[in-house]
């Protein structure tokens, strides 16, 4: 058959001959180049014309025979099956069908894979991360526990015992946060925190969410997605602003106090017990994100507010995708006694624990002091790319304003009063450039602005891309300006 003329075989692979010779005789099928009930040379034919032995053939045909692909006839031979004569329209609305979905998927997997566009918010530089002491600790961590860390483990729904006795001690020294290891659980990140949370103390549709405006999209769906009817909090100068005195009915109050997300302004002294003098004398409950409390560039990090709760009304979440990197998916929670065992139940319906081998590498990571030098690094780092940044931007003359400099992964650059923040955005995606409007985050606040993330760019990518970012919005076009 000469079809099966164009058949190569390579001597020196190492898929066996006989899966060489199936495996081409099946994509010649797929491709209609051997169409149902053609019949196969012989096995004694085909053997001579590839040189091979004739078991070789054997095998591989008994194997497109198993598959489905084939089909032998007593005493006539075998024929490619008659079961894939479809009607070729069936045929070729199938193909189209999976060639769109795997091109979809293609896609994304593509998408997913690269590295963040200039300027998403809130990127680690992972280049920075010590993979090969993480490598090392991994090894040690198994080398330590062995096969344990490959059961499931119904004592470690909570989280690695030894990664949450490091997060507390961490959390007692770093961040003032009052509390006992066993109050700790770890969690998929801080969004399935905030989504357990929601599903913990937002007991029917309507209860209503105080948070800030604007704030974090992660923790607004969490929170509708329980059913909430979320209160806007506004913002000022001191950060988000004490609920009104007819808010009594308020369950729950969110809070990113350290450095407000997006605007980077830090909670004031005053408003934090303010608001939990507000939540003791309301039974509600502060939910305090502290994303990114460790990148303070020109003084200490700011304590927590969770240290200063008297009355146990405030719960605490941390992530280590900041710090360390995304992908790793490790956040935790501080939970008061009080909803420390639904809130355990809750976490145990999702799954009876994380990753262990990640956890018990991190525990040693924290434990070995790397952690602390890697914390000491990024800040390092982060504060000059944030000075390069802000000294670029000046010197570029776009109409924006930096106003909360102190440190963060971020920068909120205000517009003027009149810009329309989102076609900015739209106009700079289209330029390959990152750049989240204000008013994406925004429910009720107007104040037009862009979120720039600068921390996972070198200071030359991040020149080059303002200079892009000036050739695309640098002239001044009346729909960048139209507020509609």
């Amino acid at each position: 058959m000469k079809v099966l003329e164009g058949i190569w075989l390579d001597r020196k692979s190492e898929t066996t001959l006989q899966d060489q010779v199936a495996q081409q005789i099946r994509e010649l099928i797929r491709q209609g180049a051997l169409p149902p009930l053609s019949m196969l040379p012989s096995s004694r034919e085909l053997a001579s014309q590839l040189r091979i032995s004739r078991n070789t053939v054997v095998y591989a045909y008994d194997r497109l025979l198993s598959e489905g692909y084939a089909e032998s006839r007593s005493r006539s031979g075998v024929f490619v099956s008659a079961l894939l004569a479809l009607p070729q329209r069936g045929r070729e609305i199938i193909t189209s069908k999976q060639r769109k979905a795997l091109d979809a998927e293609g896609a994304f997997v593509s998408q997913a894979l690269r590295t963040p566009a200039p300027f998403r918010p809130c990127q680690p530089d992972v280049t920075l991360f010590p993979l090969s002491v993480w490598n090392q600790l991994r090894g040690r961590a198994l080398r330590q526990y062995g096969q344990d860390l490959l059961h499931y483990q119904a004592s470690c729904v909570s989280g690695f015992p030894a990664l949450r006795q490091g997060i507390a001690q961490y959390l007692q020294a770093k961040r003032g946060v009052r509390c006992d290891w066993q109050q700790i659980v770890i969690t998929g990140g801080s969004q399935q925190a905030l989504y357990l949370l929601g599903d913990l103390l937002v007991p029917s549709y309507g209860t209503r969410v105080y948070m800030e405006d604007p704030g974090y999209l992660g923790a607004r769906l969490a929170w509708r997605s329980a059913g909430a009817k979320i209160i806007p909090g506004p913002l000022d100068e001191q950060g988000l602003q004490v609920p009104s005195d007819d808010s009594k009915d308020l369950a729950l109050i969110y809070t990113t106090p350290s450095r407000q997300f997006p605007t980077g302004i830090s909670l004031s002294l005053q408003r934090r017990l303010a608001i939990l003098d507000f939540a003791a004398r309301n039974k509600a409950w502060v939910i305090e994100d502290d994303y990114d409390a460790e990148f303070r560039y020109d003084a200490p990090p700011l304590p927590s507010l969770q240290g200063l709760d008297e009355n146990g009304r405030v719960i605490y979440v941390g992530t280590f995708s900041k710090v360390l990197f995304p992908s790793l998916r490790v956040g935790y929670v501080v939970v008061p006694p009080e909803l420390f065992e639904k809130f355990r139940e809750k976490k145990h319906l999702l799954d009876d624990h994380g990753p262990l081998i990640d956890q018990a590498t991190l525990a040693l990571f924290l434990e070995s002091g790397a952690f602390h030098a890697h914390i000491r690094r990024c800040r390092k780092t982060y504060a000059e790319r944030q000075t390069c940044f802000l000294d670029l931007f000046y010197r570029s003359a776009l109409p924006l304003e930096f106003r909360s400099t102190d440190g963060g992964m971020n920068l909120l650059g205000h517009l003027p009063p009149d810009a329309n923040d989102r076609a900015w955005s739209t106009r700079l995606s289209r330029g390959g450039l990152d750049i989240p409007s204000l008013s994406s985050y925004s429910l009720k606040a107007k104040v037009p602005g862009l979120v720039f993330g600068f921390t996972a760019h070198s200071p030359h990518r991040i020149k080059s891309a303002l200079e892009a970012m000036v050739k695309l919005v640098g002239r001044k076009s009346a729909d960048l300006y139209s507020r509609g």
